[in-house]
């Protein structure tokens, strides 16, 4: 059996299994649960009552509380899926 065609196939399939030998073995990890207060959703914004200018800046102010808070919980939650166990 010393065919040329047939060494080349066998070549390749006894690195193909020495390859499969050495990899680790596959280790599958529960996830954390996630806190509860970065499980929250993030709160609706409210209608302004009224189209005065008054209503408008309180408006406003309210929108960028609310990006501010929604954008903190983001930070906590990116870090705590970054951290190790």
């Amino acid at each position: 059996m010393r065919s040329p065609l047939l060494l080349a196939p066998a070549l390749v399939a006894c690195l193909t299994m020495a390859s499969c030998s050495s990899s680790p073995p596959l280790v599958i990890e529960q996830q954390r649960p996630l806190p509860a207060a970065l499980a929250v959703q993030c709160p609706a914004p409210t209608e302004p009552m009224d189209n005065s200018a008054d209503a408008a800046a309180v408006a406003l102010k309210e929108m960028y509380d609310l990006y501010g808070l929604c954008a903190g919980r983001l930070v906590d939650l990116v870090k705590y899926l970054q951290e190790k166990r």
